[in-house]
């Protein structure tokens, strides 16, 4: 009775652990929530997850804290961007970030639905600081539903975006 007592005892502290983990607070975790800063900073939190700016790492991801050992861009992320509007009219702006000390030559690719090439930019105007947003042009792009492919050093992140003319 007294061994099992002792081995239920010592197993307190990991499940104390698992409660009250202070990184990430589920109760704040809001995937809808609207951050109105359009601000790109990007930040890595505590949880190695690289949010556009502190807003969004606080009231979409539910994070406590940044990262104490990295700025910006998380290291396992190498690099992140973000773009807006979605849908696009006639242009987009588009900001790109390395992770600290990463930079390299990168490439952006859009394809329309039947997976036809309709884009490609070399992006080599970005560091590992935050830049201001570069408007790239999309006048001559019929509407529709496009896949944006950008790829540095062997990574690839793809989102789509809906191009829309009035």
């Amino acid at each position: 009775m007294i061994r099992a007592l002792l081995l239920l005892l010592s197993c307190i502290p990991l499940f104390a652990h698992a409660q009250f983990n202070d990184c990430v607070d589920s109760n704040r975790i809001n995937p809808y929530y609207q951050c109105n800063d359009p601000t790109f900073d990007p930040v890595c939190g505590c949880n190695n997850v690289t949010y556009r700016n502190g807003c969004e790492m606080t009231n979409r991801g539910g994070v406590n804290y940044p990262s104490a050992d990295q700025n910006g861009v998380c290291r396992n992320d190498f690099f992140f961007y973000h773009f807006y509007p979605n849908p696009v009219v006639d242009r987009m702006n588009f900001s790109l970030q390395f992770a600290s000390q990463e930079v390299a030559p990168a490439t952006m690719q859009i394809y329309d639905i039947y997976g036809n090439a309709v884009y490609f930019q070399l992006l080599n105007s970005f560091s590992d600081f935050p830049t201001t947003p570069q408007s790239i042009f999309f006048t001559n792009l019929e509407t529709g539903v496009y896949v944006m492919v950008i790829q540095a050093r062997g990574i690839f992140k793809i989102s789509k975006f809906i191009k829309q003319t009035f």
